[in-house]
């Protein structure tokens, strides 16, 4: 059910851009930012950052959005003054990613409403043409945008399974929930989508 993915070698060339610019932030810090969190945000990222950009990329399907997602989450991270208190980095770090995606999507729903207007506003030949969001496929367009109306419990069971293809059992961990109850949530996310979207169910 995911938009198509980029190749390997795209989304290679983009993780290793990002943890270069994220590597350089942290060698400007200070010592003290160094030595609290420098080696447990790397961690987390060599550990968890292809699957975090994996679904980055199925879920905005563009390089931009997906870089500065990417980047944002890891830097939320670093943010926290004492990393033991999340005592689920990588739920978090996946649910960071995925709201922030989220809400990528609901501001390029929000610019493609408004975009007529600002034609006839503005009008001219640089406004003629659609902004790149607008232009782009529609089933994967009505897809993100349908996924990001899904009620959250459902969003996140459909975000970890099918976008970043984590086992149930993994899911229900992640969520705090029980692996079958990650299914239930799941088939009624198909359900949901199949209606935002007006097509047939899904398989779970």
């Amino acid at each position: 059910m995911a938009p198509a993915n980029p190749s390997q070698d795209r989304m290679s060339i983009a993780e290793v851009a990002v943890s270069a610019t994220f590597q350089d932030a942290f060698e400007r810090s200070t010592p003290e930012v160094r030595d609290q969190r420098h080696a447990w945000v790397t961690r987390l990222i060599e550990r968890d950052g292809p699957g975090i950009l994996r679904m980055l990329w199925r879920l905005l399907g563009r390089e931009a959005d997906v870089l500065d997602a990417y980047q944002d989450c890891f830097c939320k991270l670093a943010a926290f003054p004492k990393p033991q208190d999340l005592k689920y980095a990588k739920a978090y770090a996946y649910k960071a990613a995925s709201n922030i995606a989220i809400e990528l999507i609901r501001s390029r729903k929000r610019r493609a409403v408004h975009w007529e207007a600002v034609v006839a506003e503005k009008g001219g030949p640089a406004c003629e043409t659609a902004p790149p969001e607008v232009a782009s496929p529609a089933n994967s367009g009505r897809l993100r945008e349908a996924i990001a109306e899904l009620p959250t419990h459902l969003r996140q069971v459909v975000l970890l399974r099918d976008l970043a293809q984590r086992p149930y059992e993994e899911v229900g961990r992640m969520l705090g929930i029980d692996p079958a109850t990650a299914r239930v949530y799941r088939r009624h996310a198909v359900v949901k989508l199949a209606e935002l979207m007006g097509v047939g169910g899904g398989r779970s």
